[in-house]
């Protein structure tokens, strides 16, 4: 296996983000359930159905909480993670 040469952190700021200060993520193989589920207080807000492996799962939810949920989350926080897409060049 190929080390990444990002951390997961750099690759996918808004995941970590949720992970460490939002919500939860759950991860499975995805045989009999989603290979990717985030959920937060009120429930879940996202999963993942079709993703052929845990990479593509990862850059789904990535731009779905970009995209979709970043409106929940505060300005400097967006801004933060926003800035963090700069500095990669993303």
């Amino acid at each position: 296996m190929k080390k990444p040469t990002k951390s997961f952190a750099q690759q996918y700021p808004y995941l970590t983000y949720w992970i460490e200060d939002w919500g939860e993520m759950q991860t499975t193989n995805g045989d009999y359930d989603s290979r990717l589920t985030l959920s937060d207080e009120g429930g879940t807000c996202y999963e993942d159905d079709d993703s052929k492996g845990i990479e593509e799962a990862f850059e789904k939810a990535e731009k779905y909480l970009r995209e979709v949920e970043s409106a929940r989350f505060d300005k400097e926080s967006r801004e933060a993670l926003e800035e963090d897409y700069r500095k990669l060049g993303l």
